[in-house]
Order: C-alpha cells, then sequence, then structure tokens
C-alpha cells in the first residue's frame, strides 16, 4: 500500500508541474523607489543628508532600490563636494528624473507645439545628455528614467528607446499588464505610495505602514513590477515640496527662491527608526523579489526575434474577427503591420509565404490616418505594390505611414492592416482573389485607450505647470504610438 501510495503522489506531483495551470506564479518584484529632486533648500539645513541615510539603512538591512534623480540635483550634490552621498546612493540603482525638472520650460511644456521628428531629437538630446553626466557622477550605469510630476511625452519615451532606457512611471499599459512595450522602450507603470510625510512622526507613520501590510499583499498579486515608492527625501524633512519656486509656469530667480517649511531637525532620528521599520519588514516578505531597475531591464528587455507564418495567421483572423487593432502576446500591432507586408512581398517574389520573418520595430504613424478609405476596391497587384510603399517607407522612417497613395485615392494604415490581413489568410490557403475591399478601420489600437488618454490629461493639473498648457498634441501622438503597445514578457 505504500509503495502504490508513493506513486500515486510521484504521479499527482509529475501532473502538476506538466500543466501550466497549476505552475505556481513567479515572485512579483518590487522595487524600492525615490524621487531625489531638492536643489532649493540650502545646505545647512541638511537635507542632502536624508537620501545618505536612506541608501545607507538600505544596504545595512540588505535591501536595494533605485533613486530617481534630478539631473540639476546631482550637479548639485557635485558642487557642494557631497561625495559621501553621492557614494552611499552608488551603492543602489540611479534613475533619470530629467535633467532639469520643474524649471520651465518642463518636458511637457517643450512637447506642447512639437512635431514629432523635432520632438524626438529634443528629448534624446537633453535627456541623453543628463542620463550621461548622472552616470558621471554616481560613476555607474543609468538605464531609466522615471516621470517627474506631470512631466511626459512620448517623444520622450521613443527617445529613451533609442537609447536602450527604460520609463517608470508610465501611463502606458495593458490589462493585466503594467510591464510594455511602448515607442520601443520597456514601461513600467505600477507603484504604491503613501508615505512622504509619514515617517517624522510615529502617530502618523503607524497607520501608514500598517495600511501597507494589509494591502501590500492585494497590490503585488495585481503586478508583475511594483514600485514601492519610499517618498521624496525632501518630504521626509520639508512641509511643502521644494518646486513651489516654479508653480504656475513661473521661473523664480534663484536669488528669490523660498525654502520649503521644514520640520525639525531633530524629528529626522525618528523618520530613520521608522524607514529601518519599514526596509526590515519588507526583507522579511518571502512572496516577492526586491529589485532594481536596471536588474530589470535585463529580465524584461527580450523581445520576439522572429515571426512564424502561423503566428501571423492568428494574428491577421483575430484582427478582422474583431474589426480591431490588438496586440498579440510577443507583438505590437505595428510589429504585425510590419510583418504582413513582408511576407505579402515573399509570396510576389517567391510564390509562397515564408515560414518565418524577422521581426522589425516600427513606429507608429505621426500623422492620424484617415479611417475610411477612398477607393473600395484594389487588384491584388495594386496590394502587392501597397505592401511594397509600406515596407519602404518603414525603412525609410522608422515608423509605419499614415497614409499610402494608390492611384489618385489615398489609404488610411488601419485599412492597410486589415487588407493586408484578409489577401495574407488567402495566399496562406492557396486561394488568392484577382481583386479585394478595402474596408474602413480605425487609425489606431484602442486597447485601453480611455485609462491611458485620461491620466495624460491629468498631468495638466500639476502645480508647476503653466495653466493655459495645452495637452491635444501629446494626446494625439500618444494615439497614435499605440500601435507600438505590446506586452513586456519575463525572461
Amino acid at each position: 500500500m505504500r509503495f502504490h501510495a508513493l506513486v500515486a503522489l510521484f504521479a499527482v506531483l509529475a501532473l502538476s508541474a506538466a500543466c501550466p495551470g497549476r505552475e505556481r506564479r513567479p515572485k512579483t518584484f518590487v522595487v524600492v523607489t525615490f524621487d531625489t529632486e531638492d536643489y532649493v533648500t540650502p545646505e545647512s539645513e541638511r537635507i542632502d543628508d536624508i537620501p545618505k541615510w536612506l541608501a545607507e539603512t538600505m544596504t545595512e538591512e540588505g535591501v536595494t532600490g533605485t533613486f530617481f534623480v534630478i539631473g540639476e540635483k546631482a550637479r548639485s550634490l557635485e558642487k557642494r563636494g557631497r561625495l559621501d552621498v553621492i557614494r552611499a546612493m552608488a551603492r543602489h540603482d540611479i534613475g533619470g528624473h530629467t535633467d532639469f525638472g520643474s524649471i520651465h520650460p518642463t518636458v511637457t511644456e517643450e512637447l506642447e507645439k512639437a512635431g514629432w521628428d523635432d520632438g524626438v531629437r529634443l528629448m534624446a538630446g537633453q535627456e541623453s545628455a543628463g542620463l550621461r553626466e548622472l552616470a558621471r557622477i554616481f560613476g555607474i550605469p543609468v538605464t531609466t528614467l522615471a516621470r517627474h510630476g506631470g512631466s511626459y511625452g512620448p517623444q520622450l519615451v521613443a527617445a529613451l528607446g533609442r537609447l536602450g532606457a527604460g520609463y517608470q512611471g508610465s501611463p502606458a499599459n495593458l490589462p493585466g499588464h503594467d510591464v510594455v512595450w511602448f515607442c520601443n522602450a520597456l514601461n513600467f507603470s505600477a507603484q504604491y505610495a503613501g508615505f512622504d510625510d509619514a515617517y517624522y512622526r510615529d502617530d502618523l507613520f503607524e497607520p501608514v505602514f500598517d495600511k501597507l501590510k494589509t494591502e501590500l499583499p492585494d497590490a503585488i498579486a495585481k503586478s508583475q513590477v511594483l514600485a514601492l515608492f519610499a517618498g521624496h527625501p525632501t518630504k521626509i524633512r520639508a512641509e511643502e515640496f521644494w518646486d513651489l519656486n516654479f508653480y504656475g509656469g513661473k521661473n523664480t530667480p534663484p536669488e528669490a527662491w523660498r525654502v520649503p517649511r521644514l520640520r525639525p531637525q531633530e524629528t529626522m532620528a525618528t523618520a530613520q527608526k521608522n524607514f529601518r521599520r519599514m526596509m526590515r519588514w519588507l526583507k522579511g516578505r518571502d512572496d516577492i523579489e526586491i529589485t532594481t531597475y536596471r536588474a530589470l531591464m535585463n529580465v524584461y528587455g527580450g523581445q520576439k526575434e522572429a515571426v512564424t507564418r502561423a503566428e501571423l495567421r492568428e494574428i491577421a483572423q483575430k484582427t478582422l474577427a474583431l474589426r480591431a487593432l490588438v496586440p498579440s502576446d510577443d507583438l505590437s500591432p505595428a510589429e504585425a503591420l510590419a510583418g504582413l507586408a513582408r511576407a505579402i512581398l515573399g509570396f510576389q517574389k517567391n510564390g509562397t509565404l515564408p515560414e518565418g520573418l524577422e521581426v522589425i520595430h516600427p513606429l507608429g504613424p505621426t500623422e492620424m490616418p484617415p479611417t475610411s478609405p477612398k477607393v473600395a476596391r484594389l487588384k491584388i497587384e495594386d496590394v502587392y505594390g501597397l505592401a511594397r510603399q509600406t515596407e519602404q517607407s518603414i525603412m525609410r522612417n522608422g515608423a509605419l505611414p499614415a497614409t499610402l497613395q494608390i492611384g489618385n485615392a489615398r489609404i488610411g494604415t488601419g485599412s492597410l492592416f486589415a487588407l493586408f490581413g484578409a489577401v495574407y489568410l488567402d495566399l496562406a490557403a492557396g486561394r488568392p482573389r484577382p481583386a479585394y475591399d478595402v474596408p474602413a478601420f480605425e487609425p489606431y489600437p484602442k486597447t485601453n485607450e480611455r485609462k491611458i488618454v485620461a491620466e495624460i490629461e491629468g498631468y495638466k493639473t500639476w502645480p508647476v505647470h503653466k495653466p493655459d498648457l495645452d495637452m491635444s498634441r501629446i494626446v494625439e501622438f500618444t494615439k497614435l504610438q499605440l500601435w507600438t503597445l505590446k506586452p513586456a514578457r519575463r525572461r
């Protein structure tokens, strides 16, 4: 009986191991993060000491994290000779937090009226310089940048993609996926916060800590990567944000800067004690993996390198069945459209669809495509011509075309996708038709659009921004780059 019982037990264990539905969910990654910003408060007030003891406490407790640092803050530490602060922080991960922070124009204000290409060039030059300077000052690689307040624009994200850098605090996500590819950059969105003004008093910290203990299990169950935002170091002591000098779109000159109201220096002993308690509690959990964003760039940084004939067929079938542009598990709609065009060209050349194709990563169109095509029906020879135009446009511009012309008519990007999908399915079945209807189709993917756009429109109300900030261009460019949105895979 014992032998048969053991055989049965091993069979159950083997079945559990083989059944994907019974696999244990991997631990959620948790990153302890800080937005390190204040270069306004005088050195004599010892604000610079706070990121130092935060970093040292984590090192002592065996916890690591990511400090997102404004370029101007890093330069102020260097000018003040605070190598001790720099060394303590550099034992962890350093990320960018925009080069100039709340100084006007902010990133959003710079991109308010910018076009796509000039906006990407501006962000690439400005923020790559900032990331390089952080790397020089801290002496470690800097591979991510976090959104500073309401400073956002899809051109910034695309510029980070060109640099091979990631973006934290992104408005871009998909249902069930808080780590995604957007504008060809890794984007992270999930965050838990609420500690800024609590550490310095036990009666304020205890309910916040209890709330964390209650809510963290649910937060990590819903997240792939959760930023535990442990606060702005300056707000551990300051009652106001340092950038009050830049509220409402104004650049107060340095000689007129107002120092934020500060809590007594002696309260920092209580703050240190409570922060240590939280880190010790976090370290003791066995349901999370504490890491850094630099490490996560390696974990999530891989992308699918080839797409098969069967995968393209499935994408085409799903798109036509849903009458909607949707990402697959591995390909954005932009990548899928590029694959369909190249596969159709492969059929024209060789008489058969290729079994596999290299995945290329175009950006979305930079102008809004029309929904309704100006031609109702095309010969298959014309479809081959459109496929060639699509490939040439991607190779030339690195982006999908907003429209393509056939004769005197223009066809939008969504209609091209639907047309190519229908043609591809017929070619795969060995039954190409002599002519095809050209359908009206959505101009960009709508998955999670409302949530993403609502968050972006909310950035206008960031107190730093000028009151008349116009978000419409930034919203439209974001919608167009939803063509690039897809889940990121954990290696």
